[in-house]
């Protein structure tokens, strides 16, 4: 994980404890209080899952180039050793 993505990370974690408490210390009723926590932790868990969803794509992309230049690296190591190949013939 990049370092950028570590601190977004403890941002929103930190963000969201920071909610939680303000929740708690807020005079509300409790079940004006119990609809607001379960808003904010629904809203976090959709976050989660879209930032899940981009970690996917953005590995998906990465494992498919890596086997790009796996494929290009194999495919010259042939065209070299036919190439040998003729030359020793």
């Amino acid at each position: 994980m990049a370092r950028d993505d570590k601190t977004a990370t403890i941002v929103a974690f930190a963000t969201g404890v920071g909610a939680a408490v303000a929740f708690l210390l807020a005079p509300k009723a409790g079940d004006e209080l119990r609809d607001d926590i379960a808003g904010a932790i629904g809203d976090r868990a959709d976050q989660l899952r879209d930032q899940s969803k981009d970690l996917s794509r953005r590995s998906k992309e990465f494992v498919d180039t890596a086997k790009e230049h796996v494929q290009d690296a194999l495919d010259q190591g042939a065209d070299a050793f036919k190439q040998a190949k003729k030359a020793g013939t």
